[in-house]
């Protein structure tokens, strides 16, 4: 997903951003109380009413303006001082930077996610992948196969000795035609498969020869 599609999610609640600046935040340069006010204005329109932060806070109005002002300085609110339909000027706080510092964010994460299941790759097949074999995973990835499905479906070849990316494509194929996707999918489509194996076939009490009277 790229950074401007990312930030259209945020935008829309799809992603729940306060959990993910909750773990993030240190990496952006704030404190805990910064990072609070801006999970409160991205429940705000963008004329933010100071005096409700501050109440919600447990703090005066003026600190709220510092903290905004700072969040300003770093780079992750943008304020702006605008006239009204009255003509009267009101102050609108933009959080749209901090959208873009956190889709970065997100988007770097991906990617070293990504790298990490080459490695995975490697480490199971005891060799270096050959480019040919990173164009076919990052295939699978863009294709929107989970990473855990797709290790899974690696370590399934690898159990049965077949180490080699074709077999792996049949079976995330397989996979996919019964509707499995995740790993908790995968599970119970084999306990399901076992218990259908272990069920005795019953044959019924039938007097054939009765039938023929």
């Amino acid at each position: 997903m790229n950074v401007g599609k990312l930030i259209e999610v945020m935008k829309t609640r799809s992603v729940h951003i306060p959990m993910f600046l909750l773990k993030n935040y240190k990496s952006l340069n704030i404190n805990e109380l910064e990072m609070i006010v801006l999970c409160l204005l991205m429940d705000e329109s963008s004329i933010v009413d100071y005096t409700k932060i501050a109440s919600s806070l447990n703090i005066e109005s003026q600190d709220v303006l510092l903290i905004i002002n700072n969040l300003n300085e770093k780079g992750l609110v943008e304020v702006n001082v605008v006239k009204n339909e009255q003509g009267i000027m009101e102050e609108h706080i933009s959080i749209d930077n901090l959208y873009n510092k956190l889709a970065l964010t997100m988007i770097g994460e991906e990617k070293e996610s990504a790298s990490n299941i080459y490695e995975t790759f490697e480490r199971e097949f005891g060799r270096t992948l050959s480019s040919m074999e990173y164009e076919i995973i990052s295939g699978w990835l863009e294709s929107n196969y989970k990473e855990e499905v797709i290790v899974e479906a690696l370590r399934e070849a690898v159990y049965n000795g077949a180490s080699n990316l074709r077999y792996i494509d049949r079976i995330l194929h397989e996979w996919n035609k019964k509707g499995i996707k995740s790993v908790k999918d995968v599970r119970a489509n084999k306990e399901a498969f076992a218990k259908a194996k272990k069920e005795p076939i019953e044959i019924p009490d039938y007097n054939w020869l009765e039938d023929n009277e």
